[in-house]
């Protein structure tokens, strides 16, 4: 499933398991701050509503969802609180439509509409599998451990439990981490090797092949950037977050490979950019899987060492198919 929540729902309510496993991966489908009716999850569902409803209770329970009572205006649909309506009905007052000014009857039901909370926006977007991924898990049935991307989409398995998450610079940095166990590998090697770039650039082995004018501008940018991404993340916004992390990398590797870890005045400033990038970004990665595989992300946790140099050394070694 693609909210944890909703696994300890159907662990505590076998008879909703079902309706449960439905309602969560439509949810992740749409991932909106719209109003979410259970009547019309029935409908697409083809499930009883009352079932639907109760789901949404329990998500509401576990913070994910936030009911809310509502008063829908019969012309045009809009959704007004019930407060303010109930509060007009008991001061005598009348209370209309605050888009097509139609006056709301006293005896117009009030019922309840769910939204995702603001935390639950605020994680990564859920990664749903296409067609073409659905196929191709199938064949990752025989194998209890999984670090694999398909398209766009990680499939990552642990412990007989299955996640799709979306593609993310830590995600990759991870799967080649988790490919050899036990070896230790630079910072900067990781980032050559998203880069596309000779490793031995990053070791100081050429020459630099920029002006002094065209390095100060990238590391003007690269400041720049650093000071959006630390106001992103103080704001926690998500939608941000990773494409800034994905810039400073790009411009990170540009300074990096431009000249290298060899200059006399430049090699402590690289050395540690290259581990700054590195480590936020596998960090990142490890506490989106922990929101979503608590088990892996601790296991993950406990295992990577991050610094100059990487290495995941696991107690025991799952076998991962990367």
């Amino acid at each position: 499933m693609y909210f944890h929540e909703s696994e300890v729902i159907a662990a505590e309510n076998q008879d909703l398991r079902q309706v449960v496993e439905e309602v969560d991966e439509m949810l992740a489908t749409i991932f909106t701050a719209a109003p979410l009716r259970p009547g019309d999850f029935s409908c697409k569902l083809a499930c009883d509503m009352n079932q639907v409803a109760a789901v949404f209770d329990l998500l509401a329970e576990q913070d994910v969802l936030l009911a809310e009572g509502m008063v829908e205006c019969g012309r045009c649909q809009n959704l007004m609180s019930a407060a303010a309506f109930r509060e007009a009905c008991d001061d005598g007052d009348d209370f209309e439509c605050s888009s097509c000014e139609r006056p709301i009857r006293p005896s117009t039901p009030v019922t309840t509409v769910y939204r995702m909370t603001a935390e639950t926006l605020a994680r990564p977007r859920p990664a749903v599998a296409t067609p073409e991924v659905e196929s191709a898990l199938h064949e990752f049935d025989q194998y209890s451990s999984v670090f694999r991307r398909l398209a766009q989409i990680w499939v990552i398995k642990h412990e007989g439990r299955m996640i799709l998450m979306k593609d993310a610079v830590g995600l990759r940095h991870l799967s080649r981490l988790l490919a050899e166990p036990e070896r230790i590998i630079p910072a900067a090697f990781l980032i050559a090797a998203e880069a596309g770039i000779d490793p031995r650039i990053l070791a100081g082995t050429s020459e630099k092949v920029i002006d002094d004018q065209a390095m100060a501008e990238y590391k003007q940018k690269y400041a720049e950037l650093e000071e959006e991404l630390k106001e992103a993340e103080n704001r926690n916004d998500q939608g941000r977050i990773p494409k800034l992390q994905a810039e400073l990398d790009a411009i990170g590797t540009q300074i990096i490979s431009a000249s290298g870890f060899g200059g006399k005045t430049r090699e402590k400033s690289d050395a540690e950019r290259a581990r700054k990038n590195v480590s936020t970004s596998v960090t990142r990665a490890i506490d989106s899987i922990r929101d979503e595989h608590p088990r892996l992300g601790k296991h993950l946790h406990n295992s990577v060492s991050r610094g100059l140099a990487l290495r995941y050394a696991p107690e025991h070694d799952p076998g991962w198919l990367t």
